[in-house]
């Protein structure tokens, strides 16, 4: 029994424990279709991503080499692959800009992926949810169109440093004359065909719909692997003709990464000093991103958010011993590889076999990829990540929540991702504020018996926030209902100049009341006290269902005895309050 406990903690740890013995070849099958097929997307994916980050292009894959094998082992949501993306890519371009090394890049892997990992092991990963989803929407919205404005430098095949939107448009407008006809062309028809092409895959099927035809399947594998397709195109064309019609990519080393510590310990005050801030942002973007996917995929089952984190950490940890730069999950490798008809996540291990042939044998050929197809490719694949739909649902739901998504959004733009980040968090956290400290007090005016009073409903908590404006609305409402509250009997009854308010709180749903909350309905009460003797509206105060504890609580801050009624003698209060003068603490039953 002991030995099948710690084995089943084990499988948790390491998932793949529990499935592997029961993996079968057509499981196998479908698997390698799918990783082929990742695969496919992935490698001119990641030497894109690498440019993007301001790296070589083998870094791209040295980065994409370790995710599959980790995250097969470790990871629980079979569609995901972890490699370089777009977001996580720019970020790492943001931190390191100013030395373009990748020893930095390489230790922000490192120093990112060990933050992950901490945050899985300690269960912190309740810190991403004061990022709401808004402020993810502004961000990667906002982070997809500075992505694509980027890569318009090299489709035009111009040469200027930008590092913000504004940058880049003012840039490129700038410099328009200098564009260079080969690569203004080929990214032309590179997008044409990319966006083409994407668009053509519903007419396709996947492998795995059952009773698929081969055209349709081909149809099907052609759309998927349109990266590749176009990339190896342009590549035969530009060794065919002259070097100088497309700009091209650099010199690639040949074969793998050497295993290797991704810092020297001397270095690692420099490099803290480097990043500064960036260790901490890029490691909750990509927990951000990576649990949102992961939510997305995980059909149905509840999310181990921290084996995820962990195991997203260990990717990054283990990636940063061979070149790798920060990677995280892609939500259209993930639907890829779950239309392609992923069964487990060893589907990682064949798209890391198929990066490991490609570094052996393809990298002497990467010299004549043109950047304006890599551009492209990076083009196309960011515009999608524009998101509209959330903006049309918070419009018609709650509109009050794109602000926080405008201000993330419209700051990502201006400034950077993670300011940006910064503000959309401290606009929501504002906005909360705002509405702790305007409680809804639902008022109305109850008849009983033809006697009428005023029922206010107290819900949830009153804190420090809150305690000044329930009686600043208190005594907006009893304004408002002097006239309103009439008897029709008792000895106040044919006297019109006096006017009874009778203010019962309805207690029912309050949890909690902190000091300050008590100590301002305490002062309520004491306006009214010092009301009634100097006018002749009067008001009396009464508490409806006051949690016992809740009352001994109040009482012993507010040092005077309340007023407490229950349903049952409510009635019996509310006709004595009508029968008799008021005057402050009238008997009643308590709560």
């Amino acid at each position: 029994m002991r030995k099948a406990r710690i084995f089943n903690g084990v499988k948790e740890v390491v998932p793949i424990l529990g499935w592997l013995p029961h993996y079968n070849t057509e499981t196998a099958l479908g698997d390698l279709i799918a990783g082929i097929t990742v695969g496919l997307t992935l490698i001119p994916q990641s030497i894109a991503y690498a440019a993007l980050a301001g790296l070589e292009p083998q870094y791209g894959l040295y980065s994409s080499l370790c995710g599959g094998f980790i995250y097969a082992c470790f990871g629980t949501v079979k569609d995901l692959n972890i490699a370089p993306t777009a977001l996580i890519s720019l970020l790492t371009y943001s931190y390191i800009k100013d030395t373009s090394s990748p020893e930095v890049a390489i230790f922000l892997c490192f120093s990112a992926g060990l933050l992950q990992f901490l945050f899985g092991v300690f269960k912190l990963g309740f810190l991403v949810d004061f990022v709401s989803a808004p402020v993810v929407s502004g961000f990667t919205s906002a982070g997809a169109i500075t992505i694509a404005a980027s890569q318009v430098k090299s489709m035009l095949g111009l040469k200027f440093r930008a590092e913000s939107f504004i940058e880049v448009v003012y840039h490129v407008f700038a410099n328009i004359t200098k564009a260079k006809l080969g690569d203004t062309a080929l990214s032309l028809v590179c997008c044409v065909l990319l966006i083409g092409l994407r668009e053509v895959r519903r007419w396709g099927l996947a492998p795995s719909v059952p009773n698929a035809s081969r055209n349709k399947i081909a149809i099907w594998f052609i759309s998927v692997g349109r990266n590749a397709l176009i990339v190896i195109t342009t590549s035969v064309c530009a060794y065919f003709l002259h070097s100088d019609v497309f700009t091209l990519t650099n010199t690639v080393p040949d074969g793998l990464p050497q295993f290797a510590p991704p810092f020297k310990l001397a270095d690692v005050g420099e490099h803290v000093r480097q990043l500064y801030t960036g260790i901490l942002v890029v490691a909750l973007v990509a927990i951000l991103s990576n649990m949102a996917i992961a939510k997305s995929f995980s059909s149905g089952k509840v999310l181990n958010a921290s084996q995820e984190m962990s195991t997203l950490g260990l990717c990054n940890i283990v990636g940063s011993f061979f070149g790798s730069f920060p990677v995280n999950a892609s939500f259209s490798r993930a639907a890829l590889n779950h239309a392609s008809g992923a069964r487990t996540t060893f589907g990682g291990i064949y798209t890391g076999i198929m990066v490991i042939l490609s570094l052996t044998f393809l990298t002497k050929y990467f010299i004549f990829i043109p950047k304006a197809a890599l551009a492209s490719v990076i083009f196309c694949a960011v515009i999608y990540m524009v998101e509209i739909e959330i903006v049309k649902n918070l419009w018609q739901t709650t509109r009050i929540e794109l602000i926080p998504l405008a201000a993330t959004f419209l700051w990502s733009l201006a400034d950077s991702i993670e300011r940006g980040i910064l503000v959309g968090v401290v606009v929501d956290l504002l906005l909360i504020v705002w509405f702790i400290s305007k409680p809804k007090i639902k008022d109305e005016i109850v008849v009983m018996d033809h006697i009428s009073y005023l029922q206010l409903a107290l819900v949830g908590s009153l804190t420090y926030i809150s305690g000044e404006s329930v009686r600043e609305k208190t005594h907006r409402v009893v304004k408002k209902c002097h006239n309103v509250t009439v008897t029709d009997s008792g000895p106040n009854a044919n006297n019109p100049e006096i006017k009874c308010l009778l203010i019962v709180f309805d207690c029912n749903k309050l949890q909690r009341v902190d000091y300050s909350a008590t100590k301002a309905l305490g002062a309520l009460m004491a306006d009214f006290v010092e009301t009634n003797r100097n006018s002749k509206e009067k008001v009396e105060i009464v508490f409806l269902d006051l949690n016992e504890k809740l009352r001994i609580k109040m009482e012993s801050i507010i040092g005077n005895t309340l007023n407490c009624v229950n349903k049952d003698n409510l009635h019996d209060v509310v006709q004595r309050y009508t029968n008799t003068s008021i005057s402050p603490g009238f008997e009643t039953t308590p709560c």
